[in-house]
């Protein structure tokens, strides 16, 4: 099943070779000037009204969902269930060493 498969694999990664021998990682430097930093051309391109647009939009979004508990009631819940497993780990202790062997 695998010979089959190995001379088309390699085919392909030959043709992807061949594709990609022209490409740098680097762009040769142009005449334009390129803004260095990613937000710049949004702002110089009279882009503010764009980002006042976002701005307002994430003040306008309601804060997530707390899944109906508050931190209060997760600290009540938290203390009854630490009790909880408090008595059945000393009972389990209690048991482990009333058998006698360890």
């Amino acid at each position: 099943m695998a010979r089959p498969v190995l001379p088309a694999a390699c085919l392909v990664a030959l043709g992807a070779l061949a594709l990609l021998r022209g490409v740098a990682f680097v762009a040769a430097p142009g005449q334009e000037q390129v803004p260095a930093l990613r937000g710049q051309d949004v702002v110089a391109k009279s882009g503010v009204a764009a980002t006042a647009a976002y701005a307002s939009a994430a003040a306008v979004v309601p804060m997530p969902a707390e899944a109906a508990l508050s931190e209060k009631q997760w600290n009540s819940f938290g203390q009854v269930f630490a009790i909880f497993f408090l008595f059945f780990w000393v009972a389990g202790f209690v048991r482990l060493l009333t058998l006698g062997r360890l």
